[in-house]
């Protein structure tokens, strides 16, 4: 860490939250952090040996069918859009993944169908399962659009922010730092971010032990997510 570097970007957003926006979020489990710049915690060795110890052998290798490029190279990617940033981040409860997608978030073992803060959106999304298991690339972009536009109209989100699916390293970075108990249900959870042309570069990420946050995959949006949670993040949104 350098002394005096800041942990913002130049170009960061400071949320400007009302009481109700901050009563509203509560609800919703979203907690802000700041994501430190690279100038004060670059993604280096340094930090994949303390935040990846338990990475997959290949982690550095690049892969033919992945154009190329390196998971490494990827996280690298995805972590650089964020870091210097300020990002609301969902810490709901994820349960263990049970055959028949009828595990719903909130509670560990996940029986309880009113414990989802965000169990009414998921209905209107048109989600299958009433999860959030067994979900797709369109149901998931139909549920960020439902819930962008809500809470837009509302005024119940900070001006110059959208609700997205959690980045990758900042899954890994918030679990490490604050929320261990993460760590603690085997099952995984989609973590995603846009590339420069808006495309959705998506991951499967969770843990390899308790306390370890080292499980990473790059996956295809066409690919089967009906094994994957997620939780929802709210992130500068480059187009204001």
């Amino acid at each position: 860490m350098k002394t005096g570097a800041g942990l913002l970007a130049e170009d960061a957003i400071s949320p400007d939250i009302t009481p109700q926006m901050a009563e509203h979020l509560a609800r919703f489990n979203i907690e802000w952090h700041v994501i430190p710049s690279t100038t004060v915690v670059p993604f280096n060795n340094i930090y994949v040996e303390r935040l990846y110890p338990k990475r997959a052998r290949d982690f550095a290798f690049s892969h033919q069918h992945q154009g190329g490029v390196s998971l490494r190279d990827s996280l690298t990617a995805a972590h650089h859009r964020h870091q210097g940033k300020i990002i609301g981040v969902e810490t709901t409860v994820k349960p263990d993944y049970l055959p028949g997608n009828r595990q719903f978030y909130g509670t560990p073992y996940g029986f309880d169908t009113t414990t989802d803060p965000f169990s009414r959106y998921i209905g209107r999304a048109g989600f299958t399962s009433g999860t959030r298991f067994a979900h797709n690339y369109a149901s998931l972009r139909k549920l960020g659009d439902l819930i962008n536009i809500d809470w837009q109209n509302r005024s119940l989100m900070p001006l110059g922010y959208r609700l997205t699916i959690c980045p990758p390293v900042v899954f890994n970075l918030i679990g490490n730092v604050f929320h261990p108990e993460w760590s603690e249900t085997k099952s995984l959870e989609l973590a995603a971010y846009r590339d420069d042309h808006g495309n959705a570069i998506c991951f499967a990420v969770g843990s390899n032990s308790v306390n370890d946050f080292s499980y990473v995959q790059k996956i295809e949006t066409e690919s089967d997510w009906s094994l994957l949670g997620f939780r929802a993040a709210l992130v500068p949104d480059r187009k204001v």
